[in-house]
């Protein structure tokens, strides 16, 4: 057989092999059309995830984008294909009801990537299914109560004094700083501190080894990013956690950490009030596996860290560009609390009526997550419909989409915390920062705590101002590298001292 006939053969199978495939995607293509749900015509081979594939749009922002032009043409629901994959689109928030609370025992898992085996830190309780994740969730959910939030508080208050006097050499001079990143430090000092029982150091030394084990997890590499793509896809969206629990190095960073404080508390009898110790606690009376407690810890870190954080810069971005809001702010917090933020207590921090709206308005502005992830587990007929959805789809709820309707939010660009005043009612799951039903966020609490403790700090000794460099809307990462909505370049604002 001569070079020309090898040649010849392998064209011969590249086009047929390559015709077969865009045969199948054409067969998958129809999954929708057949069960008469509305879609929208999706492209080879992407799908309708052309932009965030290439790079040049965030996926909650597409995904946001496609709610609001099937809501616009008054559809209830609506299926979409990442790749050959279909998502399920609800758009209604009575359809979103039950999904997340009613018909709970369709949708009891998250879809976000999980193998033990492979990955130990995917077994967190954001990743678990199942009934091992309802035993799970049992055994945590009272290290998360007031009670045991107020015996780390003196952490809290600690950290906050540490994230005071970093800004406050910025703010004598009247500088810019990105308080994104700052914020993030803050996160993560009270983290380390709260969950490994070591001090971080990372606002005092932005550049130390913890700090940039901090930046590789929020900020994995490109070739990390394509890699999990490459292995998992993109047909489930839950599949992006992969991206963060590739990073081997990272991985044995965690395991080493829990496990030297680990080994030397227990050598040691040393008790913390902290969130490690209680997980010994209850490894000690309920049984937790090694793994498990170094995965919850981890989950604390990822989930505790990267959310509070953007939600502090955002907020300060909107008081920033808001004058009168943030002197409404701060006189309710001048006058209820005083100047002193090291003597706010924990029960302070939740009284404080005003701070509570900003906070909120925040989060329907910049939900921390762009939408919420499911899996259907068993077939679902849709309520009001003949629709089923079959086990094994994805779920996607569109927290930009809902929290950004102008339906239930009038001028839903514009930051107006009195939104959220006593007395006004609002459509029900039209806000979700922090989910709904059985798999509601467990660490509300203590992620309610940690920002609004930033936010009064920080507003009762500095004024924000915008900065050339601070734009009115903040971009998000390009591609979409996480389930967070991740601010492309951090946050830049001038602060000053009152």
């Amino acid at each position: 057989m001569n070079n020309t006939t090898v040649f010849e053969l392998l064209c011969t199978f590249i086009t047929i092999s390559l015709l077969s495939w865009y045969l199948y995607y054409g067969y998958c293509f129809n999954y929708w059309k057949k069960k008469g749900v509305p879609t929208t015509p999706p492209k080879f081979p992407a799908g309708n995830i052309l932009k965030p594939v290439l790079g040049k749009e965030n996926l909650f922002v597409t995904v946001e984008d496609y709610y609001r032009e099937f809501k616009r043409e008054g559809h209830k629901h609506a299926g979409l294909y990442f790749f050959n994959g279909p998502v399920y689109l609800p758009i209604d928030p009575e359809i979103v009801k039950s999904i997340l609370t009613t018909d709970f025992d369709h949708f009891v898992d998250r879809g976000v990537f999980y193998d033990e085996q492979n990955f130990p830190l995917s077994t967190h309780l954001f990743s678990m299914r199942g009934t091992e994740w309802k035993s799970l969730r049992m055994k945590l959910s009272p290290t998360f109560t007031s009670g045991k939030l107020k015996t780390m508080y003196e952490i809290f208050i600690k950290m906050t004094e540490n994230f005071i006097n970093v800004v406050k050499p910025k703010a004598e001079t009247g500088e810019e700083i990105n308080i994104k990143y700052t914020s993030a430090n803050f996160t993560s000092d009270i983290i380390f501190n709260a969950a490994f029982g070591m001090e971080g150091h990372t606002l005092e030394n932005p550049d130390n080894e913890l700090s940039k084990v901090v930046l590789n997890v929020f900020n994995p590499s490109n070739w990390l990013f394509f890699k999990s793509i490459l292995i998992e896809g993109l047909q489930n969206p839950g599949s992006l956690l992969r991206v963060v629990l590739s990073n081997k190095s990272m991985e044995k960073f965690f395991m080493d950490l829990v496990r030297t404080t680990v080994t030397h508390r227990d050598e040691n009898k040393i008790v913390r009030k902290d969130f490690l110790s209680l997980l010994l606690e209850i490894r000690d009376k309920e049984g937790l596996s090694f793994n498990e407690i170094a995965a919850q810890s981890f989950l604390f870190f990822l989930a505790g860290a990267e959310t509070s954080s953007q939600t502090i810069s955002y907020c300060i971005h909107q008081l920033a560009y808001h004058q009168d809001l943030q002197d409404k702010l701060r006189k309710e917090i001048l006058d209820n609390l005083g100047t002193d933020f090291t003597k706010y207590t924990y029960d302070d921090i939740f009284k404080l009526p005003y701070l509570d709206k900003v906070f909120n308005e925040t989060l329907r502005l910049y939900p921390v997550l762009g939408f919420l992830n499911r899996i259907c587990v068993k077939p679902y007929k849709v309520p009001g419909t003949n629709v089923v959805i079959d086990k094994g789809t994805p779920v996607l709820i569109s927290l930009l989409g809902l929290q950004r309707d102008p339906e239930y939010f009038p001028e839903p660009l514009k930051f107006d915390p009195e939104r959220f005043s006593e007395g006004l009612e609002q459509v029900p799951f039209t806000f979700l920062p922090f989910g709904d039903g059985p798999r509601f966020c467990i660490g509300m609490r203590y992620g309610k705590l940690q920002t609004k403790l930033g936010i009064a700090a920080l507003i009762s000794q500095f004024r924000f101002l915008p900065s050339p460099k601070t734009p009115k809307f903040v971009e998000y990462d390009r591609p979409s590298k996480s389930l967070a909505m991740v601010p492309a370049k951090g946050i830049i604002v001038k602060v000053e001292k009152l």
